[in-house]
C-alpha cells in the first residue's frame, strides 16, 4: 500500500522523518519496502499482513502512529445518523453474503473538476482519477479503509422504477458488462447486486458498465457494504478483478468504520458536489458487541521473560485505545471495533509487547536440557516402512488433505467433516481416506510415465475419527492386483504380520478384485485393482491400490516383534556379551527377492577402553550368527 506522507500529517502532527517512521514501523508492527520520493511528496510503501486490515487506511496507520508516538489523533470519528424525514430505500440483502449493507440516496448534485489535492493524493497512492464522484469514494476509501461505490440512481431508476436493490448469488452463465468494457459471464459462486432485471454490479469486485457515473450524473446510489471475504476473493481472483477495493473486501472490515466512512464520504458529496441526502437504508449490523480477552499477568511475563508493571500494561492498551476492566481473573481487555485480529489472550500480549519494544527485553542465553530423546515406536514405524516402500520402487507424495464435493468417490457429503470456511470450491471437505489423492496424484503423472508406484502416509479425517493412514497405488504392471499384493506380503511379513484377504464390494474398486485386510480381529485396510470407471475417468490403466490404517499396523507390529527372523538375530548378538551395548537395524535393501540389511553393533564397557582383541573374537561370532542362519554376513 502506497502512503504520501504528508496525509498522515492531516491526522497527526508528526514530527519524525518519514524515513524515521519507516523505521518504527518494521521495528513494531509491519514492513516498509521503501520510501520514495516523488517530486517534494514522500511515499511510504508498506507491506501490511493479512492480519492487520486495519492499517489498509490512511486513518488506521494514523491511529497506530499516534499509540507509537502519544500523539494526539486529531480527527473526529463521527457516525452517519439517518435524519427524520430520509426515504427508506428497497435493499434486501442475505446476511451469509453481507453483514452489512447500506444504500444511500444522493440528489441534486452539481459537477466539477476534481480538486488538485484529491487527484494528488489520489496518484501518489497508486490510483488514476476518473471523474470527481468515482474519486471521491475512491478518496475516502483510502483514507478510512472501507470501499464505496457509486451508482447512477438515474439509470438505475431506468432499468427498474422499483428501485429495488439485491445482493444475491449469481444465476450460472448471468452476464455483466463491467465498467472495463468486458464481458463477464458468473457463476453461482459469484455475488452480485441487482436489480429486478439483473446484475448492475459485481458485489466488491467491479461496478457494471450501465449504471457508472460520469460528468452527467445528477443522482448517485451510494453503496457501502461488508461482504463474504472468501466469496469476494475467489471473484476477483477468477475475473481478474483483483483492485483497491477487492483487497480491502478480503480483510475483516468493522460495521463501525463503515458508518464513519459513510459519514465522510456523504461531508465530501456535500462540500464538491452540492448533493442532500433524500433516501438511506442499512440492512444488518451497525456495530459487533465483542466478549473482553483475558489478560493474565503470569502469561504475559512468562511471554517476556521479564516482568512488566500493571501500570505500563494498561497505559499501551489504553494508547491502542482498548477499553481495560481489572478483574479477579486479570485485566479484561475489550480491543477497538477495527481490531478484529484479537480474539485470544496471545493476541493481546503480542500488542503490549510490541508496544513496551521488543528492544527494551533483556537478551537471554536459551537454556534447555540435553536429555536423550524418548524412543517413538510409532515414528521408528513410519521411517522404516517408508524406506521398505523406497526400496520397492515407490516414490512417496505428498497431498493436500481437503477434498471438493465433486470428488468423494461416491462418499455421502453427510458422512464427511465439511470445512466451516473454506478457502475455495476444492477445499470444501477433510478427506475420508487417501485413495483419490492417489488417483489424482497419478493422473498427473500418467502422461509422462507408462507404468508408476507413488504412496503417501498421512492422516484421513472420517467422521469417526482421523488416524494416520499408508496408501499406496501402482499402475501400468501387468496384473497389477497381485503385484501390489506381492508388496503388501513384503510389507506386513517385514513387521511380523500374519494377514488374511477377505472379498469386499467397495464402488472404487474392481467388482472381483477387491478385499479387505484382516489381522485376527483387527480390519486393517483394503487392496484392489481400480474399478474400470475410475480407471477410464483418471486415464489410469492396470492400476491397482491399497490403504492401511498405520495406527493399528504399528500396535500389531510392535506385539510379534519375536516373530519377525531379524528380532531373534538381534536378541542372540545382544546375548553373546556383556560388551555389546546395543544392536539395532541400521539400513535395508530390498529388490525383487533379494533382501540386504545392515545391523548397527555398538560395544561398550563402563569399566575400560575397547581394544581390537576385545572386539574382534566378538564380531567373528556375529558372523558366525548371521551365516548359519540369515545368510552372507558383509563387514
Amino acid at each position: 500500500m502506497k502512503v504520501p506522507y504528508s496525509w498522515l500529517r492531516d491526522f497527526i502532527n508528526l514530527r519524525t522523518s518519514a524515513e524515521e517512521v519507516a523505521s518504527d514501523l518494521s521495528l513494531s508492527v509491519i514492513g516498509v519496502d521503501s520510501v520514495e520520493t516523488v517530486g517534494k511528496e514522500k511515499v511510504l510503501n508498506l507491506d501490511v499482513t493479512y492480519n492487520r486490515g486495519d492499517l489498509l487506511s490512511i486513518a488506521g496507520l494514523a491511529r497506530e502512529l499516534s499509540a507509537m508516538y502519544n500523539l494526539k489523533y486529531k480527527v473526529a470519528e463521527e457516525v452517519f445518523k439517518s435524519e427524520e424525514g430520509l426515504k427508506i430505500l428497497n435493499i434486501k440483502a442475505d446476511s451469509r453474503l453481507s453483514k452489512t449493507y447500506t444504500l444511500t440516496k444522493i440528489e441534486n448534485l452539481r459537477y466539477k473538476s476534481t480538486p488538485a489535492q484529491i487527484k494528488s493524493r489520489l496518484e501518489l497512492a497508486g490510483m488514476r482519477s476518473v471523474n470527481l464522484w468515482a474519486d471521491l469514494t475512491n478518496y475516502a476509501m483510502l483514507e478510512w479503509g472501507q470501499p464505496l461505490h457509486a451508482f447512477d440512481a438515474e439509470k438505475v431508476t431506468r432499468r427498474d422504477p422499483t428501485l429495488s436493490i439485491e445482493v444475491r448469488l449469481a444465476k450460472n452463465g448471468e452476464k455483466i458488462k463491467t465498467l472495463d468494457g468486458s464481458e463477464r459471464t458468473l457463476t453461482s459462486q459469484d455475488m452480485v447486486i441487482a436489480d429486478r432485471r439483473g446484475a448492475i454490479a459485481v458485489a466488491g469486485a467491479m461496478g457494471g458498465e450501465e449504471t457508472e457515473v460520469d460528468e452527467g450524473t445528477k443522482e448517485i446510489l451510494l453503496e457501502a457494504a461488508i461482504f463474504d471475504p472468501l466469496r469476494i476473493r475467489n471473484t476477483a481472483r477468477k475475473l481478474g478483478l483483483r483492485s483497491e477495493a477487492s483487497h480491502r473486501f478480503e480483510h475483516y472490515l468493522s460495521p463501525e468504520n463503515l458508518i464513519i466512512s459513510l459519514n465522510k464520504v456523504l461531508q465530501m458529496f456535500e462540500v464538491y458536489g452540492k448533493g442532500k441526502v433524500t433516501a438511506y437504508h442499512l440492512v444488518g449490523e451497525d456495530s459487533i458487541k465483542s466478549d473482553p480477552v483475558v489478560l493474565r499477568q503470569e502469561i504475559l511475563d512468562r511471554a517476556a521473560g521479564v516482568k512488566i508493571p500493571v501500570s505500563t500494561v494498561k497505559d499501551a492498551l489504553k494508547l491502542l485505545n482498548f477499553k481495560i476492566l481489572s478483574s479477579e481473573r486479570g485485566l479484561l481487555c475489550w480491543p477497538p471495533h477495527y481490531r478484529g485480529d484479537i480474539r485470544i489472550t496471545e493476541d493481546v500480549v503480542e500488542e503490549v509487547l510490541r508496544m513496551y519494544g521488543y528492544q527494551n527485553i533483556p537478551a537471554q542465553p536459551l537454556k534447555t536440557s540435553l536429555a536423550e530423546a524418548p524412543e517413538n515406536p510409532l515414528e521408528d514405524w513410519r521411517d522404516r516402512v517408508t524406506h521398505n516402500l523406497s526400496g520397492l520402487g515407490f516414490n512417496e507424495v505428498r497431498t493436500y488433505s481437503f477434498l471438493s464435493s465433486k470428488a468423494l468417490l461416491h462418499s455421502s457429503p453427510k458422512e464427511l467433516i465439511k470445512v466451516k470456511n473454506p478457502i475455495s470450491a476444492e477445499t470444501e471437505y477433510l478427506r475420508p481416506n487417501l485413495i483419490l489423492n492417489l488417483t489424482e496424484a497419478a493422473q498427473l503423472n500418467v502422461n509422462r510415465f507408462s507404468s508408476g508406484k507413488i504412496f503417501e502416509l498421512e492422516k484421513v479425517y472420517p467422521r469417526e475419527g482421523e488416524y494416520l493412514s499408508l496408501g499406496a497405488l501402482l499402475w501400468g504392471f501387468k496384473q497389477p492386483f497381485l503385484v501390489l499384493k506381492g508388496v503388501l506380503e513384503e510389507l506386513l511379513e517385514d513387521a511380523g504380520i500374519n494377514f488374511e484377504l477377505r472379498p469386499v464390494k467397495l464402488s472404487y474398486l474392481h467388482p472381483t478384485q477387491a478385499a479387505q485386510i484382516w489381522v485376527g480381529k483387527h480390519n486393517l485396510g483394503v487392496i484392489g485393482a481400480l474399478h474400470p470407471h475410475l480407471s477410464n475417468s483418471y486415464d489410469l490403466q492396470d492400476a491397482a491400490v491399497f490403504e492401511l490404517d498405520f495406527d493399528i499396523l504399528s500396535k500389531l507390529a510392535q506385539r510379534f516383534p519375536e516373530k519377525h527372523p531379524l528380532g531373534k538375530l538381534i536378541a542372540d548378538i545382544s546375548a553373546l556379551s556383556n560388551l555389546i551395548a546395543e544392536v539395532k537395524i541400521k539400513d535395508r535393501y530390498l529388490k525383487e527377492e533379494m533382501r540386504s540389511v545392515t545391523l548397527q553393533v555398538t560395544f561398550q564397557s563402563l569399566e575400560r577402553g575397547l581394544g581390537d582383541e576385545d572386539v574382534k573374537p566378538l564380531r567373528e561370532k556375529i558372523n558366525g550368527l548371521i551365516k548359519k542362519n540369515h545368510g552372507i554376513p558383509r563387514n
